[in-house]
């Protein structure tokens, strides 16, 4: 073993190490790493949402219309510019967003498939709960003063599923179909 995969002991004659102890480190742990989990979903969730509102932005300000074809590729510059160190804002993905909400927001049936698919998991659930309590059933979220609904379940899942999805799917009732 190296010097810093060793574990450290202090060495003093006023410490007993005994099971309560090698339980409450055990508890201690395991509450870090859940914590980790949590705060990585938290991030996953947010990061979607910005995504959602980013592509329902470029649909509702009609931003080829507006600005001309070449937007998309101007802003990806723009945010690539800002924002040196990050990743997504290539104009692939932000057509990618645009295409994502445009999937979910113009079907009648996708508020209903949202919920029931919601309603059919249990959110509650031990392994749900490790991953992402913070998530919360039928969770909205706001911008701006309005209510926009993104179904929470979409935080459990990675942007790159969610682009597949849309990819290979032309409707909503095709991925449920499968």
């Amino acid at each position: 073993m190296s010097e810093e995969t060793k574990p450290h002991i202090v060495k003093s004659h006023d410490i007993n190490l005994d099971s309560d102890y090698v339980n409450w480190i055990h508890d201690v742990k395991q509450r870090y790493i859940s914590t980790q989990i949590k705060a990585a979903v938290k991030v996953n969730t947010e990061r979607l949402y910005f995504n959602w509102q980013l592509g329902r932005d470029l649909v509702e300000r009609k931003a080829e219309e507006k600005w001309g074809k070449g937007i998309v590729e101007q802003l990806s510059l723009d945010l690539q510019n800002e924002f040196p160190n990050e990743k997504g804002f290539s104009a692939r993905n932000l057509w990618n967003m645009k295409k994502w909400y445009l999937f979910y927001s113009s079907s009648d049936i996708f508020s209903e498939m949202a919920h029931t698919i919601e309603d059919s998991i249990d959110l509650n659930s031990l392994k749900l709960q490790q991953v992402g309590a913070e998530i919360s059933e039928n969770q909205k979220l706001h911008q701006a003063g309005a209510e926009i609904e993104f179904p929470a379940i979409f935080g459990f899942v990675p942007w790159r599923h969610h682009v597949e999805i849309v990819t290979r799917c032309k409707t909503i009732d095709q991925k449920r179909a499968e």
